[in-house]
């Protein structure tokens, strides 16, 4: 199997799960939306009074008296909680509120306040001429529902691209630079956030699909356009000052090719100064950053030839998650080659300015 395709399984993987998901929760939406469009369209009830009132399909409002409220942390969230003794013989019932006004902060222990409740849910508190929403207000958790499945059905179907692409990426094609693929990430993600966005903020499912339709478009316009202008760049050289080995030390690194010296699990480099004036560094992977296990030193038929920035292509030893994600833009690639065999070192630019200060300087 190609490395293109090889490397096209996880992001596949990945997106078919959030697309399976993605309808699973899609399949639950009319159900929810039914519900809110008989919740819109409920009327006043008429005449029912006491614990009765609300356990039916019309829109009731019951006197109250405060018992209590509550602030209360939970998790890393916090909550806000009124107890209330709706009278005539009913239980207390205890109200969470959706955040701390207009409501919540005015009542006091003892205030009368409205209980509005539809088919024995409360979904408001009215204090005076005060009203506030509910936790769990139909309509609540069919628009956080329809946020999170457009979210994932636009990442899963990124994922899903993405994959598509790289499976069938020629060998001929030009390398994939980091940004390819950054961009179009990013560019998932805040379509992802508009569309979570929309469904917290409006109240009207049509509208969300429109908003959620617009992001799409524009962050995937600006994907396009930042790429084709990124792309204009005639070269992805890196240009860093080497800095004076002045005493031995241990940098992180990885050296990557057919050759004896790379070595899994060795993503270290020991540079040691030369024995004699003129003389070559010495340069030892180790797998440790004190440098107690070393390999033969890099042989002198190394010879750097280039500094440029991250592919995609490049393997990743070992480091699949933190390479993708943390160590795109921090890392570079220094190319060599050793006799006829390609030789990759890959470090972090302040380690990659020592290396360069024990290496000779890249041919050309």
């Amino acid at each position: 199997m190609r490395w293109e395709a090889r490397d096209a399984l996880l992001p596949g993987a990945t997106g078919i799960v959030l697309v399976v998901i993605a309808l699973f929760l899609a399949a639950g939406l009319p159900g929810k939306f039914a519900e809110v469009r008989e919740f819109r369209a409920a009327l006043p009830c008429a005449g029912a009074v006491g614990p009765a009132a609300g356990h039916g399909d019309c829109l009731s409002e019951r006197p109250a008296t405060v018992l209590a409220k509550e602030r209360r942390k939970q998790s890393k969230s916090e909550i806000w909680l009124v107890k209330v003794d709706p009278g005539a013989g009913a239980s207390p019932v205890q109200v969470r509120m959706q955040g701390p006004g207009p409501v919540f902060d005015e009542v006091e222990r003892g205030d009368r306040v409205v209980l509005h409740s539809w088919r024995s849910t409360v979904w408001a508190l009215g204090l005076g001429d005060l009203r506030q929403d509910a936790h769990g207000k139909p309509g609540d958790i069919a628009f956080a529902q329809l946020g999170v499945t457009l979210a994932l059905a636009i990442l899963g179907a990124a994922l899903l691209l993405a994959a598509l692409r790289r499976a069938l990426r020629r060998p001929r094609d030009p390398v994939v630079r980091a940004w390819r693929a950054a961009v179009p990430c990013v560019a998932a993600l805040v379509a992802a956030g508009v569309a979570i966005t929309a469904s917290a903020v409006a109240d009207d499912a049509p509208l969300v699909l429109l908003v959620s339709a617009a992001g799409c478009a524009v962050s995937g316009a600006a994907a396009a356009l930042l790429t084709w202008l990124l792309g204009r760049r005639a070269t992805d050289d890196v240009v860093l000052e080497p800095t004076a080995l002045t005493g031995r030390q241990v940098v992180r690194a990885t050296v990557v090719g057919d050759v004896p010296y790379s070595v899994e699990g060795y993503d270290h480099l020991v540079l040691d100064p030369p024995l004699e004036p003129g003389g070559r560094a010495r340069l030892a992977p180790a797998p440790d950053a004190y440098g107690k296990v070393v390999l033969d030193p890099l042989p002198d038929t190394l010879v750097p030839l280039r500094l440029r920035r991250k592919h995609v292509a490049d393997p990743r030893p070992g480091r699949w998650w933190s390479d993708v994600v943390l160590r795109w833009y921090s890392e570079v690639v220094l190319e060599c080659r050793d006799g006829e065999a390609p030789v990759l070192v890959v470090a972090e630019r302040h380690d990659m300015r020592r290396i360069l200060g024990a290496l000779p300087p890249p041919a050309g």
